[in-house]
């Protein structure tokens, strides 16, 4: 298989060479750091969920990929491992899953030498031995392609992160910002010190290289970032184009970790509610009243309840609210498919 190592990493072109390479129908291992920050939409979010006019007064663009997952910052401090394959692929199983657990060996064993010791979180997170996110990865199929990215965090610019998401109410960034800061880490934050790029995308050459059967350097062609520069135009495009509506009334801290974010409608006035859910349970409750009043009290009883809405003691929390259940219901989870519940969101 080929290795890449483009020169040019400016705007989107890193997260474009792999799309290029399987449009071109080419196999290959690109690695490369972005020189600037840039938003990065996985295929089922809506754009409302970024901070458009923010993003464009930074300069900081926004695209949407081929691959899933959730909303992500990407930028300098992170070096990109992607990885495009026809199928079969040996030794790389065909599986999606396990084609996951196969590939995550590369990220592990770097993060390893590093003296972090870190760990796949199915499906597609690299966490800590403390359960911190410190990679994110996803897999998509593109032109009968399968492929694989990945990041490995050098650093990570929570604040820059929390500025960038859109939210209702100013009162739901302070969580956000919380969950972000205590969820997520870096080389430089576990190890105190920065490695550099090239250092990283050695390690990863090195890691790689059994896993997907060998490797051989190869130049990018002109080709490739002609059809690289073509994806960039397209995948900035895609977002200002994009009429379709993408429900997601969750955001993703780190798979498994999730915060439902909403203000509520109620008879005293708007509460800005924080719900924290971790694997499916509900661990912390944030509601705010006001300016700074914080009536978390009322939600008490969510805590460690499933996160399902026949499940959650939603009734005595919609009572204190002075709103339904069904409205409550909608307000957090999104109106049921069929119910036609008229959600009490003032958003």
């Amino acid at each position: 298989m080929q290795l890449l190592l483009p020169r040019d990493n400016t705007g989107l072109l890193p997260i474009s060479y792999f799309h290029a390479l399987a449009r071109l129908g080419q196999e290959g291992l690109v690695l490369v750091e972005p020189s600037q920050s840039f938003v990065s939409l996985g295929y089922f979010d809506a754009k409302e969920t970024v901070d458009l006019a923010y993003c464009r007064e930074q300069g900081i663009p926004v695209m949407r990929r081929e691959t899933g997952g959730g909303m992500v910052l990407l930028g300098p401090g992170q070096v990109f491992y992607t990885l495009v394959m026809r199928r079969p692929h040996p030794p790389i199983p065909n599986g999606v899953q396990d084609a996951y657990r196969h590939l995550s060996q590369a990220p592990v064993a770097v993060y390893g030498r590093m003296g972090i010791r870190a760990r796949l979180r199915p499906i597609n997170d690299i966490v800590t031995e403390q359960g911190h996110k410190i990679g994110g990865q996803g897999a998509a199929d593109i032109n009968g392609h399968f492929c694989f990215v990945g990041s490995i965090l050098l650093d990570f610019d929570h604040d820059l992160m929390h500025r960038i998401v859109r939210l209702s109410d100013p009162r739901l960034k302070v969580a956000l910002k919380g969950a972000l800061a205590s969820h997520m880490t870096s080389i430089r934050r576990e190890t105190g010190h920065t490695p550099s790029a090239d250092r990283i995308k050695e390690y990863l050459i090195q890691a790689f290289r059994p896993l997907v059967g060998g490797l051989e350097m190869a130049p990018v062609s002109d080709a490739l970032l002609r059809e690289a520069r073509l994806v960039t135009k397209e995948l900035a495009a895609s977002v200002h184009e994009d009429d379709e509506p993408r429900s997601r009334p969750l955001f993703k801290i780190q798979e498994g970790l999730y915060l439902c974010q909403r203000v509520v409608a109620t008879p005293p006035g708007p509460i800005a509610l924080s719900i924290s859910i971790r694997d499916d349970i509900v661990v912390s409750v944030r509601a705010i009243a006001g300016a700074d009043r914080d009536v978390s009290a009322w939600m008490k009883e969510w805590t460690g309840a499933r996160f399902a809405a026949d499940t959650l003691p939603l009734c005595n929390a919609a009572r204190c609210l002075g709103i339904t259940t069904d409205s409550l219901i909608a307000c957090l989870f999104g109106p049921p498919d069929s119910a036609g519940v008229t959600p009490g969101i003032a958003e």
